[in-house]
């Protein structure tokens, strides 16, 4: 009986402070159309899961790769987001520029306190942050160009193909408006140069592909990977590997909007919560006739785990509610420079 052992190439784990596991599942991971091609070419099986997604490569007895990954391979895997709340309890750029998405690799060097190899820029947080945004480009790519010279040559170079375009322009009223046909590329990360001065840096995007998504994730075999990021060894052994992204959960002040409906004797509520580490809240000034605002002094973290304690008191110090409840994802919202999350209740 013929037997083909499968071992582990590596992992891709999307994690998030909100959670309580710490594992996120707001996202599905989609190997690209050239990602599905040069799985297959290469023998490697991709399996998603509730967090990310994992990819096998078929070994020998002697557990070297069957199929050794050529230097250079890469493999491109979209994320799509499956949580619409997800803006709403993650500390993302809600303003990023139109056409920005977040783009990880790992040829970053950073890694967790546990010594696992993140896919993240930022090496001082190691959770996602605006260094991880890249515009994203379909089909064509424009850029105007400002000088008083002649002629101005540019250039389109493809980080990891080593595609090349170039265009040379005269000059008209001192604008230079190159445009690039994106359909002759192969896709991937890309530079303008005008002049040999970088002004632009892009990923071009396949029309083969979703284009509704959050972001994009690239996993290169390069020999020269540093080790803690390197799952084929020299020998062709492997060394399975567990990339992470990691998610910041937002803080936002929590807001308590109290309708005086049925208790027409109430003249005065308190919110508080005084077991375990105090939230302490103060009233809005001049509410609407018949309602009680009241907000947190500080933003509180947004979590899976449900707060308790958070206490409604009337004006004799009597417990109406012992346990208020925390905010529903989709009612976020920013008034000048806090976050609020806004609970309605009536009484």
């Amino acid at each position: 009986m013929i037997q083909i052992k499968y071992k582990l190439l590596y992992e891709i784990e999307i994690l998030h402070g909100f959670y309580r596991t710490g594992r996120c599942p707001d996202f599905t991971l989609v190997p690209t159309q050239a990602c599905k091609s040069l799985l297959n070419s290469f023998g490697l099986r991709f399996l998603p899961n509730k967090f990310g997604g994992q990819v096998y490569a078929k070994v020998n007895m002697d557990e070297t790769i069957k199929s050794p990954l050529t230097d250079g391979s890469h493999f491109s895997f979209l994320m799509v987001l499956n949580n619409p709340n997800f803006d709403n309890f993650s500390v993302l750029n809600t303003l990023k520029p139109k056409g920005s998405h977040y783009y990880f690799n790992n040829y970053t060097s950073n890694l967790s306190l546990d010594s696992s190899p993140l896919l993240v820029a930022n090496s001082t947080t190691k959770v996602v942050s605006d260094s991880d945004l890249m515009p994203f480009v379909l089909h064509s790519f424009s850029y105007k160009h400002e000088n008083t010279a002649g002629v101005q040559d540019s250039s389109l170079l493809f980080t990891d193909s080593g595609e090349e375009f170039d265009q040379s322009l005269n000059n008209h009223n001192n604008i230079f408006n190159f445009s690039y046909n994106l359909m002759k590329s192969n896709g991937g990360r890309a530079r303008l140069i005008v002049e040999e001065v970088e002004k632009a840096a892009m990923y071009v995007l396949s029309p083969n592909d979703l284009q509704d998504i959050f972001g994009m994730i690239e996993i290169f075999y390069k020999a020269s990977l540093p080790t803690e990021y390197q799952f084929q060894n020299n020998n062709l052994t492997l060394s399975s590997k567990s990339y992470k992204i990691s998610f910041a959960n937002t803080a936002t002040r929590w807001r308590y909007i109290i309708s005086k409906k049925y208790n027409k004797a109430l003249t005065t509520v308190i919110v508080g919560k005084t077991n375990g580490n105090p939230i302490p809240f103060t009233a809005v000034p001049n509410p609407p006739a018949d309602q009680f605002i009241l907000a947190s002094n500080q933003p509180v973290s947004l979590q899976e785990d449900p707060v308790t304690g958070i206490q409604l008191r009337d004006q004799a110090d009597k417990v109406l509610i012992a346990n208020l409840p925390n905010p529903p994802l989709m009612l976020v919202k920013t008034e000048g420079s806090e976050t609020f999350s806004d609970i309605l209740i009536t009484i």
